[in-house]
């Protein structure tokens, strides 16, 4: 190990042990910051892809509309108020039509167990 370390970071080698316990201290910071990011984002587009799949329900529409004409719209509105980056996140929702009319179940399944509890009480 030391070795390498003299042959890949010779400028490092001189050092004081607090330097590299820093270094390692901020390297823990940004990963959790990161983490942190990544999992909100994936969280957000989860969200996203239930409140699509519940308008959808309750409009009465077919579910390829998500797939076929709401998320090329929504892509096209982030890309002119934003930029293509943005406009990039929302291929990350999930509003396939397998998709679509699985969250529909779910919420389907949710909604009438809560209606049979509330009668039971």
């Amino acid at each position: 190990m030391r070795r390498h370390f003299e042959g890949v970071h010779p400028e490092c080698k001189d050092k004081p042990t607090n330097f590299f316990r820093r270094k390692y201290i901020e390297l823990r910071k940004v990963q959790k910051c990161i983490s942190y990011h990544s999992k909100t984002v994936n969280e957000k587009v989860l969200m996203a892809s239930y409140l699509v799949s519940y308008r959808i329900a309750q409009a009465g529409e077919d579910q390829t509309v998500a797939e076929n004409l709401i998320k090329p719209c929504v892509k096209d509105i982030i890309e002119c108020m934003f930029d293509e980056k943005a406009a990039k996140v929302i291929d990350t929702i999930p509003l396939s039509n397998d998709t679509i009319s699985r969250r529909i179940g779910e919420s389907r399944e949710c909604e009438s167990y809560f209606n049979f509890s509330y009668k039971i009480h």
